[in-house]
């Protein structure tokens, strides 16, 4: 009897800890989409980063400060745009957690996690190579899409051409929406 009250004890207590985890797990991934999110939108390309040193201005645009302004110069010199993907998967992924916080639901396994990741990686390549194809640079240094836009959308666009690339590229991206 004593030991059946003790496994009771240990087990809400295991239940108890990984709520508290949970929580805190998507408190963080919360707060990471936000500061991501806040760094992307107030990206000034005058501002010091990883692809210019910046104009000699102490003053910083960038509203997260010195290391909003390097990791947003860094996110969309690599992948442009579509960028803003991050932020959107990271508060994705915190309401799933959310959503999940009930006991009797099993926990995501390791292959949903990985097909989620794939989907994701598929979405960014195909939309960075969408906005490399369709949208000028604006105030980015490469194209619209990125270092990763500009590689697949030039092969694409030289094996597919223009109109065969988008529809590809369109139909990549949907896989890419049905797998993250």
């Amino acid at each position: 009897m004593a030991d059946t009250a003790a496994q009771g004890d240990q087990s809400r207590f295991t239940r108890t800890v990984l709520r508290a985890l949970r929580e805190a797990a998507v408190i963080v991934t919360g707060v990471l989409a936000l500061t991501l999110a806040a760094a992307l939108i107030t990206y000034d390309p005058r501002d010091p980063g990883f692809s210019f040193t910046g104009e000699g201005s102490a003053e910083i645009g960038n509203l997260i400060g010195r290391r909003g302004a390097w990791l947003a110069d860094t996110l969309l010199f690599l992948f442009g745009f579509p960028a803003a993907l991050f932020p959107v998967m990271l508060a994705a992924s915190c309401w799933l957690m959310f959503r999940t916080r009930d006991e009797d639901e099993e926990p995501a396994s390791r292959a949903n996690t990985l097909v989620r990741a794939g989907g994701f990686v598929l979405l960014l390549a195909s939309s960075c190579a969408l906005a490399t194809l369709h949208w000028p640079p604006g105030v980015l240094r490469q194209s619209a899409g990125g270092v990763i836009g500009g590689l697949v959308g030039d092969w694409m666009r030289a094996n597919f051409n223009f109109v065969g690339a988008t529809l590809l590229l369109l139909a990549t991206t949907m896989v890419g929406i049905a797998l993250a």
